[in-house]
């Protein structure tokens, strides 16, 4: 149920009109973090903020990316836009050289009166290369910029990779590694990007400047390097942690294009799983406390009743499911990631929704949250309504995307793409519209997606109705937008 509280401004949000002033935005992005969370029922990984923030809020299980790497996701999320609309699909691309007048999301916030601010990772950073730096930001979206830097990338030498790096390649940021520096929270790059954060919600407070707030905090683990104080990796014994079986059966049915492997992870020992599970756990329960302290901080300012928090990362990560690791695939766990929003207008007896939500949503879901007008040019569309009633469908799939990484170790392997939809029960994907292989899944028996139906006559139907509906997503996701006229027009 919809509260309603008395300030000065009438809004209307999901249908219902009710007093308030402009509420405030706080969101924190993470990179690489997919929902091995004790929130979304992992029995190791401990997140007990992030179950504080769900029962505030709503919990999206079935949030997707419209693709599963740093550049093109947030891209996609942050301008409302597909990939193929923004130009995006690449990790060195900025979409300012595609499509220059686009509006960001905090841009227009920032054009409405808001005070907007990026503390870290927000756009797309190569890490940990450029931590401490703008990286690819846009800086028309920001009042103000914060780059922290900390331990962790000061004494990037102590770093363990799991395979030797690339000849002249000082930084390694795509190979899985971690590192162990010790240290305090404060003394790490997203500790100290946390302290910044809290600096910014006491000086800024809506208050004190009359001026509403959109605040940006992107933590850039667990994000490799895996990196964290001590203690984390204290919660994760190594002889108590489960790490995920290889299937020998699993890979025969996939089709060549899906396979992202690397060469340091082909051979993987028990052993190094071991380690890399340990710093990945310890790495989010790291975040984890950083974000308690975002949110205990609204709560001393007596922020809390005028702002709305969203929680979310850029996309999923593979941990050793099909035999593959980190993301640029299509597979569930790549391409489904942790979205949490809690909105002090909204009260709510269910805090979990099986919606299935886009990213590309999350832009007109925020203004439509704060009132503010959603322009008519973008793709994403407004899921606010499932805040106030979770238990509602919203969309009938889900589409993302991805170039075959396959071409890594196996030279000579063509460089197509690949586009997979989700269902409320299946998954299927084409790569090179099929002529590389297709996949279907069952998630109703097969959650895994162990058992490819491609070539199952029994799931026939199915896949003729699935095909018929990613192609129209396909073509609804690259159709041109007319942003000049619409801007004029809406913003």
């Amino acid at each position: 149920m919809m509260k309603t509280i008395q300030f000065l401004s009438l809004f209307v949000i999901s249908g219902f009109a009710f007093s308030i002033e402009k509420p405030n935005v706080l969101l924190i992005m993470v990179d690489d973090m997919n929902t091995m969370l004790s929130t979304y029922g992992h029995k190791q990984v401990k997140t007990p903020n992030l179950e504080k923030l769900k029962k505030e809020g709503v919990q999206f299980n079935k949030a997707y990316v419209q693709y599963p790497q740093c550049t093109a996701s947030r891209t996609s999320m942050l301008t409302g836009l597909y990939p193929d609309q923004t130009g995006v699909t690449q990790l060195r691309q900025h979409f300012r050289n595609f499509v220059p007048e686009a509006k960001t999301l905090p841009q227009i916030f920032k054009e409405k009166g808001y005070y907007t601010a990026r503390v870290g990772k927000i756009f797309h950073y190569d890490v940990p290369r450029e931590v401490g730096t703008d990286g690819m930001d846009d800086s028309i979206s920001w009042v103000e910029k914060f780059n922290p830097i900390g331990i962790d990338k000061i004494r990037h030498d102590k770093t363990t990779w799991l395979g030797p790096r690339k000849p002249n390649d000082k930084w390694g940021g795509g190979a899985i590694s971690w590192m162990r520096v010790g240290g305090s929270s404060d003394e790490h790059t997203d500790g100290i990007a946390t302290q910044k954060a809290l600096e910014l919600l006491k000086a800024k407070h809506s208050e004190q400047t009359e001026q509403p707030f959109f605040l940006a905090v992107g933590y850039f683990r667990p994000h490799v390097p895996f990196a964290a104080p001590e203690k984390f990796f204290d919660l994760y014994p190594r002889e108590k942690i489960d790490f995920i079986q290889s299937n020998s059966r699993d890979r025969e049915d996939i089709p060549i294009a899906a396979l992202s492997d690397d060469h340091h992870t082909l051979n993987i020992t028990d052993s190094q799983r071991k380690d890399v599970y340990q710093a990945y756990y310890a790495s989010i329960s790291f975040i984890d406390e950083e974000i308690g302290k975002l949110l205990n901080q609204l709560e001393l300012l007596n922020l809390k009743e005028t702002t709305i928090v969203i929680f979310v990362s850029d996309h999923g990560f593979l941990m050793g499911q099909h035999g593959l690791w980190q993301k640029k695939n299509l597979f569930e766990e790549s391409v489904r990631t942790p979205l949490i929003i809690s909105s002090p207008f909204h009260d709510n007896d269910v805090n979990e929704s099986n919606a299935i939500i886009e990213l590309v949503d999350l832009f007109p879901t925020i203004l439509d949250l704060t009132g503010i007008d959603v322009p008519n040019y973008l793709s994403g569309k407004s899921f606010a309504s499932i805040i106030d009633h979770p238990v509602e469908k919203f969309r009938l799939s889900a589409l993302s995307q991805t170039d075959s990484k396959a071409g890594k170790t196996r030279p000579g392997f063509p460089k197509v793409k690949g586009y997979s939809i989700r269902t409320e029960r299946f998954r299927y994907t084409e790569w090179d519209q099929g002529n590389q292989g297709a996949e279907l899944y069952d998630h109703a028996n097969d959650s895994e997606e162990i058992d490819n139906l491609i070539f199952n006559p029994d799931y026939e139907r199915e896949k003729i109705k699935l095909k018929a509906e990613l192609h129209k997503r396909i073509k609804d996701a690259q159709q041109k937008i007319s942003l000049n006229k619409s801007l004029s027009t809406e913003i």
